[in-house]
């Protein structure tokens, strides 16, 4: 779905007209940042981590090499958090070298040797990769990767597409606001309608799919009521 037909699906609904205005008309405007918004509220909601905006180093474009002795590299443009691992991967798409990554806070009580990896910066300005110890000739023009969390895409035009699951929350979410601005008394009944798709998003994002349902992962490596090696039992 578009912004022409998420703008179409909104405008029937506000003004019930058959015809949408032109991408030079003020309603059209007005209605590609109200749908930006709608993105923006759906991108930061309730501390939610979308499965689509997940991404690639290599799949985002902004893909690098690694240089021998060079230890600083430009993060993805649209990068928001840092993921668990960066991995030097070689022709034949192995992972030769894994750097874990730690907070950046951590890297001073870190031995010069060790292998690690930190960002610095910020969404705004962007992410800079600190790799430790410095890449060695043997993995020179090897590509960096990692996986990350990205920033949403906003829309710029009628061919524009929104990375989430239902874009008809955009919709009603537009119909919402736009009620607001001019103190329609459908604001709150608008308003409950796009917070219930939201709401639904987030529940099939959480849940898993229907063929690997989401369960509570356990990493201890131990079984409800047996006994560890070393352990105490009675």
């Amino acid at each position: 779905m578009n912004f022409s037909q998420i703008f179409e699906a909104y405008y029937n609904l506000y003004r019930a007209e058959a015809t949408t205005p032109s991408s030079n008309d003020d309603e059209y405007t007005i209605a590609l940042r109200l749908a930006n918004e709608a993105i923006l509220r759906w991108a930061n909601y309730d501390n939610t981590f979308w499965k689509e905006l997940f991404d690639t180093f290599q799949n985002s474009g902004d893909g690098t090499t690694a240089a021998t002795d060079v230890t600083q590299y430009d993060g993805p443009s649209d990068m928001r958090q840092a993921g668990g691992v960066v991995k030097i991967v070689d022709s034949n798409s192995n992972t030769v070298r894994t750097y874990p990554i730690i907070e950046p806070q951590e890297a001073q009580f870190k031995i010069d040797r060790g292998q690690y990896c930190y960002f610095t910066g910020d969404p705004n300005n962007g992410f800079t990769l600190n790799l430790n110890p410095a890449p060695d000739s043997a993995i020179n023009g090897m590509d960096i990767d990692f996986v990350y969390y990205k920033t949403p895409t906003l829309l710029t035009g009628d061919t524009s597409v929104p990375e989430m699951s239902n874009p008809y929350f955009i919709v009603h979410r537009m119909l919402a606001n736009r009620f607001r601005a001019s103190r329609n008394p459908y604001y709150q009944a608008a308003l409950r309608d796009s917070e219930d798709m939201l709401k639904i998003m987030q529940a099939e994002n959480n849940s898993g799919s229907w063929a690997n349902p989401w369960r509570l992962q356990d990493n201890s490596g131990a079984a409800f009521g047996a006994s560890q090696p070393g352990s105490w039992s009675w």
